[in-house]
């Protein structure tokens, strides 16, 4: 029986470890290789700080956990600043810096003897020394460490991660602010990971280097895909099913001079059938309404437009948004210059051009994607060239995108819900210190949800998978995500692209609603009738700068215009 409680430890440890790395790589879409590393650190900063100076639990597990949620973040910052290819390279760094740092320190890490002597758990005068008196430490730890991340998965936080995993940009533009999401996830995994280590240096009572190489880390991320990425119970089956594994094949009875490689083909062989039979893991990523944190509630009731629309107040026709003599270079490439453009309350500005012109870089620009070589950007006089996307769109200014970029693997309701501004679910510390709060908060805002999706009548689609939508419902639930972010200023790249003539009917008056309740309306877009159809006012844009100003009627009228584009 010891050998048997023997392996549901280990099973504890590898399920911590699993449960850490779906939440880096399953749940937030960072790829890393450090995790070995993380899960030594642990394990190291316990036995050092036993065997040397003797500190007791739970301080040397606190320890183990901030030294490991420290190092991360320190270590991840500047490569989660760049793009997710760098993250890989960064952490690939840190495993193999982590290790000579083991091996090379003889005089506080042992080198290659390691570190012997580690003291066993003594908890209320009971030495916790036999396998079956760890496995209830072990499985407590188990237990803490998988409730705290359901938790954190299960909540606004865990929603915003996915949508940061399907689309960064998209992210941002719903005022999601990556940078924290990034740095919180890279330090909550490696916290956890570290967690398993400090209960393995109690456990084996001794740490040695060998136990931490990265063969380490793409064992855990075979137990994460064999479950099921970016579901927690997968973590746990993928875990038990490659520790139970091995133990179970050395039962079967086999050659004594090839017993060994015949079981790592048939621990191969079960794995690579298991794969091919569920490629998504035993145990899928839960999607439509399993995946809502509340139950909406109230599907029925009217929408209250006026509400729902609500402008910031002001004057009509007050310059809201402002570019002056704005200009954008990408090399010896000028993609903008001497663009200025001024965005009025209650009225729609249609930006024309013919492809290449620079109109979705001045809107990207307007917005924080790009910042401008040269001139001012103002929201309400004052300047805002150097606020970040998510930070505009708390001030006001949202945009969308000319290829959708919705969440795809997320419900349509879910997809509105996220955008929605003041989500104090968004903090994952809050989730912990607040959650009446943030579960009140939560179901307000799925009602909330649904009345915008009443609005656009996508109401009845509201569990439904993005990916599932038509062409012209995911152009309506566009327009229902940009107004859920409560943004005054609203940039449309193309919204009515593709779209038939029966379809633009039903958007127009979806469009010309947002600027009579007094929000900024600014489109992109190429269909002259739309423009006709929407615009007060319309800027033309050729080779990077403004050609024309002036309502629909005198552009499509002005001779040398209608001779470079709509002829």
């Amino acid at each position: 029986m010891e050998y048997i409680y023997h392996i549901a430890v280990l099973f504890c440890l590898y399920g911590i470890l699993t449960i850490s790395f779906n939440l880096l790589v399953g749940f937030s879409g960072m790829f890393a290789l450090s995790h070995a590393a993380l899960y030594a650190i642990g394990a190291y900063t316990t036995a050092i700080l036993t065997t040397k100076l003797g500190v007791p639990f739970p301080l040397d597990m606190i320890a183990s956990v901030l030294v490991a949620a420290v190092i991360s973040a320190v270590i991840a910052l500047p490569a989660l600043r760049v793009t997710g290819h760098y993250l890989v390279i960064v952490s690939l760094a840190l495993q193999i810096i982590v290790l000579q740092v083991i091996l090379n320190w003889k005089s506080l890490t042992g080198g290659t003897d390691g570190i012997s002597g580690v003291p066993s758990y003594n908890l209320f005068g009971l030495a916790i020394t036999t396998p079956l008196s760890f496995l209830a430490v072990a499985g407590t730890g188990l237990v803490a460490c998988y409730w705290f991340t359901r938790r954190l998965v299960r909540s606004p936080f865990g929603r915003a991660l996915r949508a940061m995993r399907e689309n960064e940009s998209a992210a941002q533009a719903v005022g999601l602010n990556i940078l924290y999401m990034k740095l919180s996830t890279f330090a909550i995994s490696a916290a956890l990971a570290a967690v398993a280590g400090s209960l393995f240096a109690r456990y084996f009572r001794y740490v040695g280097v060998d136990s931490f190489s990265i063969n380490e880390t793409i064992y855990v991320l075979a137990m994460v895909i064999l479950g099921g990425l970016a579901n927690l119970r997968g973590s746990l089956l993928g875990a038990a099913i490659l520790v139970a594994l091995p133990e179970l094949l050395k039962f079967v009875p086999l050659p004594v001079d090839m017993a060994d490689k015949i079981r790592l083909i048939v621990y191969g062989a079960v794995l690579m059938i298991i794969l091919l039979v569920r490629p998504q893991g035993i145990l899928p990523e839960p999607r439509g309404k399993k995946a809502m944190v509340v139950s909406v509630e109230d599907e029925g009731a009217p929408s209250d437009a006026d509400r729902l629309l609500e402008g910031q107040g002001g004057a009509p026709d007050e310059v809201v948004l402002e570019g002056r003599n704005l200009r954008k270079q990408f090399g010896g490439v000028t993609a903008i210059k001497d663009f200025s453009i001024a965005l009025k309350r209650g009225r729609i500005t249609g930006l024309l051009g013919p492809n290449g012109a620079g109109k979705t870089t001045a809107f990207n620009l307007l917005t924080g994607f790009l910042k401008p070589t040269d001139g001012v950007i103002t929201l309400k006089g004052r300047s805002i060239a150097d606020r970040k996307p998510h930070e505009l769109v708390s001030a006001g200014v949202a945009r969308s995108f000319q290829d959708l970029r919705l969440f795809t693997k997320m419900t349509v309701i879910e997809n509105v819900i996220v955008a929605l501004p003041g989500q104090s679910g968004h903090r994952w510390q809050n989730l912990f210190l607040h959650p009446a709060r943030v579960h009140a908060q939560e179901k307000a805002n799925a009602a909330r949800a649904m009345e915008i999706l009443r609005f656009v009548e996508l109401d009845g689609k509201a569990h439904e998978t993005a990916a599932d939508l038509s062409y012209a419902e995911e152009k309506l639930l566009v327009v229902a995500r940009l107004l859920a972010t409560g943004a005054e200023v609203l940039l449309f790249d193309e919204p009515m692209s593709g779209l038939d003539q029966t379809t633009l009917q039903d958007i127009f008056p979806v469009i010309r609603r947002l600027a009579e309740h007094g929000k900024v309306v600014c489109i992109i877009e190429h269909n002259l009738d739309v423009i006709k159809e929407l615009c007060d006012e319309v800027y033309f844009l050729d080779e990077g700068r403004t050609m024309a100003v002036g309502t629909p009627d005198d552009l499509m009228n002005d001779p040398e215009l209608a001779e470079r584009y709509f002829k």
